[in-house]
């Protein structure tokens, strides 16, 4: 399920300041829409946190 961000890219949550690397392709609940399925990304944030975003809410760097 390739969605235009292969595991590596570099990416920033575009509601936010976070920055992170893409390590995996989902489709699951996300932290901010916790009740829907949806395409995304889970993502190692800078500061070693982990989310799971949908692909709506993040940007190349």
């Amino acid at each position: 399920m390739h969605q235009g961000m292969p595991r590596g890219t570099k990416i920033r949550i575009i509601s936010g300041s976070h920055r992170g690397t893409v390590e995996s392709t989902v489709f699951q609940k996300t932290v901010d829409y916790p009740y829907e399925l949806a395409h995304g990304f889970q993502v190692a944030l800078d500061d070693g946190t982990w989310v799971t975003v949908k692909r709506e809410q993040v940007r190349r760097l």
